[in-house]
């Protein structure tokens, strides 16, 4: 994943956290896994958002079966989605080991 963040935007993280902006996005990515762990549910949103992916790519993922931690369901004209929180830790490579 490649993403351009401004210098002004390091500055500002380094200067309210302390961290660098790599630890930063880290410890970023780590509260979002650790607050789903335990079966909440996680959301397309919150799935791009760890992918680094768009959420259009994990809708049309799911909706085509090409994402094997969770499923779409069509109901009436729009789609409903599940992500299983154990196989999207799976996918993604996150163990509460690697926290």
């Amino acid at each position: 994943m490649n993403i351009e963040i401004s210098d002004e935007t390091i500055k500002v993280i380094q200067t309210f956290t302390g961290m660098t902006i790599e630890e930063f996005l880290e410890q970023t990515k780590k509260d979002l896994l650790d607050k789903y762990q335990d079966g909440n549910i996680i959301t397309v949103k919150e799935a791009a958002k760890i992918m680094g992916k768009s959420q259009q790519f994990v809708r049309v993922g799911l909706q085509r079966g090409l994402l094997p931690f969770g499923t779409a369901f069509k109901m009436s004209n729009k789609y409903s989605y599940y992500i299983s929180p154990k196989k999207f830790y799976e996918y993604v490579g996150y163990t509460p080991e690697n926290k």
